[in-house]
């Protein structure tokens, strides 16, 4: 299909979905707020997303990136910007959830500023150990580490994030004797992982689907089923933990206060999106599974998130101010 008729397309479609969501459309173009630097793999995303929504309704979207505090800095030029409905965030517990739960100062709250759309991603995480470690699966390396005379060190992608909050559940859980190693990215953990120095980690499965400097243990996920990209590796309820799941989501959200009818154009908007099999199909081959779902729902994954991990940080003092 050419360019232009696909343009043609798409404002032929413009009329019925204003009539459709009460007369609403945007009068310029709208703004993704991806709040990490560009490249990386929500910047990915978040590029994907705008170009499959302009796609299905000749709807200008502009990729906004603004990096910086962990993704705050994204996050509050939503939550404090107008609530005109042109404005959409990339969404992540790093702007939501995590720093709420670790009592980070925040320029905003994120449950009172932001209004949930939908979530549109998951991914789970993937448990490393290294290639010196004398565990084959995941069950002898949670036996390992329990029974570890001196503490294991693991890896997360830094104080306060999704890995190593995950890990500090499961070390909670099953009673490991291991220590965290901070760092500022997967990359450098990968290294000290494959020499041995890092015995253990957390990533997520975009990262170990990316990585090619090497052979990576990978003994678990820690999805509900197991990911399509990694048939032969179980999932960590199944394998060794009954019941323990996570999972890096991303989501989407607007500033409070945004028009209903903005609102429910967006949801139209995003949700034919992510039907279509093109879309969905590269979002996969990035080791994100597209999960469409409602406002309500959104919300409700965030407040289970918040409430998680409060729990998980109660004991360990964790402070980034």
């Amino acid at each position: 299909m050419s360019i232009r008729r696909r343009a043609l397309l798409g404002s032929l479609a413009l009329p019925a979905i204003a009539k459709a969501q009460g007369g609403w459309t945007p009068d310029r173009p709208a703004r993704l707020v991806v709040p990490f630097a560009p490249g990386g793999s929500q910047d990915v995303l978040g590029r994907l997303f705008a170009q499959a929504v302009q796609a299905v309704t000749g709807q200008q979207m502009v990729v906004e990136n603004r990096a910086g505090a962990g993704g705050i800095l994204g996050g509050e030029a939503v939550a404090r910007g107008p609530a005109d409905g042109l404005s959409i965030l990339l969404a992540t517990a790093g702007q939501t959830t995590i720093p709420k739960a670790i009592g980070r100062r925040m320029p905003y709250d994120p449950q009172a500023d932001l209004a949930p759309l939908m979530q549109v991603t998951d991914s789970p995480v993937a448990l490393l150990a290294a290639p010196n470690l004398p565990v084959a699966d995941a069950t002898a390396l949670i036996a390992h580490a329990r029974a570890a005379r001196e503490p294991l060190s693991y890896a997360s992608t830094g104080i306060g994030t999704n890995t190593h909050l995950i890990m500090e559940d499961l070390k909670a859980r099953e009673r490991l004797n291991v220590e965290h190693v901070p760092y500022r990215g997967a990359a450098a953990a990968f290294n000290d992982l494959l020499a041995g120095r890092i015995a253990l980690m957390f990533v997520s499965v975009p990262s170990v689907l990316g990585f090619s400097g090497g052979a990576l243990k990978v003994v678990a996920t820690t999805g509900a089923q197991r990911f399509p990209s990694l048939p032969d590796i179980p999932t960590l309820t199944e394998a060794a933990v009954p019941g323990f799941t996570a999972s890096i989501w991303t989501g989407l959200a607007l500033r409070a206060g945004t028009p209903p009818a903005a609102m429910a154009y967006w949801t139209d908007a995003f949700t034919r999106a992510m039907a279509e099999a093109s879309l969905r199909e590269r979002l996969e081959g990035l080791g994100a599974t597209p999960a469409p779902g409602t406002a309500a729902a959104f919300a409700a994954l965030m407040q289970d998130d918040l409430a998680r991990w409060q729990r998980v940080v109660a004991p360990l003092n964790i402070s980034l101010d």
